[in-house]
């Protein structure tokens, strides 16, 4: 009752409220076609690119934690090939070392070897020499002595002689 009197104290015709009802209808299913349809066909791509987005970087993130522990692996892989290397260099190293010292130890045996083999020549021609000198000496005090001429195959088999005894005494 209270609805009709002041229905009736504003006196709206029932055809005016008749169209703004419809109006109203009218102007939502507009407004839905319009700006809502489109407002929310915005939010829903503006949503679905913000999960995509999400999944991306969810993706991104899992292959920089899988290139991260393969660079990690591979820098593993590279420090041991180093550390082989530089062993093999070492190895190496020591086995040229080793070499060296042999053939430098072999050179100085050879020309330790070659000295002496010199030195004993060097002796051999000194007392050969020293044994032509004392034949000549000797020849010349025996040739004083005798007043004779000895010839000098003659020299040289009494010098043979007598180092002989000298070397057997």
């Amino acid at each position: 009752m209270f609805g009709l009197t002041t229905l009736a104290a504003h006196q709206l015709p029932l055809g005016n409220m008749l169209f703004i009802i419809i109006s109203f209808l009218v102007l939502m299913v507009i407004l839905k076609k319009v700006a809502y349809g489109p407002l929310t066909k915005v939010l829903d791509e503006r949503a679905a690119k913000i999960s995509s987005d999400i999944d991306s970087a969810e993706k991104a993130c899992q292959e920089a934690e899988k290139l991260a522990a393969q660079r990690q692996s591979e820098l593993a892989d590279t420090r041991q090939q180093a550390t082989k290397v530089v062993a093999d260099a070492k190895a190496s190293a020591q086995k040229q070392s080793e070499a060296l010292l042999a053939a430098a130890s072999e050179r100085a045996t050879l020309i330790n070897q070659q000295a002496q083999t010199d030195a004993e020549k060097l002796k051999e021609d000194a007392i050969s020499n020293a044994k032509d000198d004392v034949a000549a000496l000797s020849v010349a005090i025996a040739s004083k002595l005798m007043q004779k001429e000895l010839s000098l195959d003659d020299q040289q088999a009494l010098i043979d002689a007598y180092i002989s005894d000298l070397e057997t005494k």
